[in-house]
């Protein structure tokens, strides 16, 4: 059957846009943004949705921000920010199975830093399935939230090749907006170091 012209243009539209970096911004105003003190305990400072101050690895009370994240998870069950803290603070207790339903509620509402997170442990397949076409998915996810992470991981992996069997083409271009992304986003010297070594790499990409 020959197919109409709109539904060609459809498909083509469809394909076009596969192939089209777009970013847009989180509304992180969905959810509350009062800190509690899970967030004092608990907050992550790279993690773009945080109202707390950011607390290291190192300065977390565990238990503490167990207690406090349980809390405010209770009161705030839709609350990414807050999931994603609670599954931060057992992950970081070694309790990772007891992170992961935390993790993952805070994926199912594509919370940029847990899709980053998520991503990285998939990769990796650390309490979660290793999966690199997963990690990829996510990534792409993350970066379209203009996830700094994200925007430099994703471009990185991709040009090294571990993604190869994931049957995803990513274009000169859209590595390059990546990148460009989040060149825009840090200050960092060393951050932009990296960035300035992975656009050099882009033309053999393609």
């Amino acid at each position: 059957m020959r197919k109409s012209p709109v539904v060609l243009f459809l498909a083509a539209a469809c394909f076009s846009s596969a192939h089209a970096v777009e970013f847009a911004d989180y509304d992180y105003s969905r959810w509350s943004q009062e800190v509690t003190e899970c967030d004092r305990l608990a907050a992550h400072g790279l993690d773009p949705g945080h109202v707390g101050p950011p607390v290291t690895r190192a300065e977390m009370d565990t238990d503490a921000a167990i207690a406090a994240c349980t809390e405010a998870v209770r009161k705030e069950p839709g609350n990414p920010r807050l999931n994603y803290q609670l599954g931060r603070a057992y992950g970081y207790s070694g309790r990772g199975d007891e992170a992961m339903p935390y993790r993952l509620a805070a994926l199912e509402a594509e919370y940029p830093q847990s899709l980053f997170v998520i991503g990285y442990l998939h990769l990796i397949g650390v309490t979660i399935e290793q999966d690199t076409c997963r990690a990829l998915t996510l990534w792409q996810k993350a970066a379209h939230y203009r996830r700094l992470a994200a925007l430099v991981s994703l471009p990185r992996h991709y040009l090294r090749g571990d993604f190869a069997a994931c049957g995803v083409d990513i274009s000169a271009a859209d590595l390059a907006a990546y990148l460009a992304e989040a060149k825009g986003l840090s200050s960092d010297y060393y951050v932009g170091m990296l960035i300035e070594e992975l656009q050099a790499k882009i033309p053999a990409a393609d």
